[in-house]
């Protein structure tokens, strides 16, 4: 095998959970428990998680700082620093935050800026860390979750199936939310939106919520208490920068 190029191991079986070897068990002080593979699958599966489908393109592996420019443009930016010098401050906040998810000072985190700034590569990354790290994450835009909030809280009532996918969203590890500020409006979704905010911080669990608004126009859609609850809270992260997005297009057709 050796001298054809095979590795040793070349015919053992290559698992996609080294954990619980495929199996969704492990074993835990003589007790067999469900994996933490099996448990966010089960996850993915009820929150119809399809961003979670990207963790293997967008992760701190792929990331790709040769998108971000080195002009320092402050009338274009608003900054004093270059979009490259920006985004790797970014992912040196994202990275700690990784690694100190399960600390009590660890901030939530807050992504600001327009489309194409690299917020949902940045939060992919962050969930694949998480995952790998063995915690539970549930990703989901704004109005689907408000959506799946809303209906579930209702049908809770009748079904315990309900309520407890209602129960994860405030006891799940990580929760992100996606483009906070594209739902409909409404005192009920307001309602929830700041119950999930400061449930979560009374309970120490982390949360990231990604929005294209800046904090004037979210303090203009949302209740101050939900705007103070953030801004005393979390770390606002603000992405700018040219479209990354257009800018992969192009490279990938050249």
């Amino acid at each position: 095998m050796k001298k054809i190029g095979y590795s040793r191991d070349y015919f053992e079986p290559k698992y996609e959970c080294s954990k619980c070897k495929d199996t969704g068990f492990v074993s835990i002080n003589n007790t067999n428990q469900y994996c933490n593979c099996f448990r966010q699958k089960l996850v993915n599966y009820e929150y119809n998680q399809n961003n979670l489908l990207k963790l293997e393109d967008e992760n701190f592996k792929t990331f790709d700082s040769g998108f971000f420019s080195k002009e320092v443009n402050k009338e274009k930016y608003k900054s004093d620093k270059s979009p490259y010098d920006n985004i790797m401050q970014i992912k040196k906040i994202a990275e700690g935050f990784c690694e100190n998810i399960e600390k009590k000072e660890q901030k939530s985190l807050m992504f600001v800026g327009p489309t194409g700034t690299g917020k949902t590569f940045m939060s992919n990354a962050i969930a694949k860390e998480v995952i790998n790290k063995g915690y539970s994450v549930i990703y989901q835009t704004a109005p689907i979750l408000m959506d799946m909030l809303i209906n579930s809280k209702f049908k809770s009532l009748k079904d315990g199936n309900s309520k407890e996918q209602y129960d994860k969203v405030f006891d799940v590890d990580l929760l992100i939310i996606d483009d906070l500020g594209t739902e409909t409006l409404s005192n009920t979704k307001f309602t929830e939106l700041f119950n999930i905010i400061n449930t979560r911080l009374l309970k120490d669990k982390k949360t990231i919520i990604s929005t294209n608004l800046n904090l004037n126009e979210l303090a203009s859609f949302y209740d101050e208490r939900v705007i103070s609850r953030i801004i005393g809270n979390y770390i606002i992260c603000r992405f700018f920068g040219d479209d990354v997005r257009l800018k992969a297009k192009k490279t990938s057709k050249s």
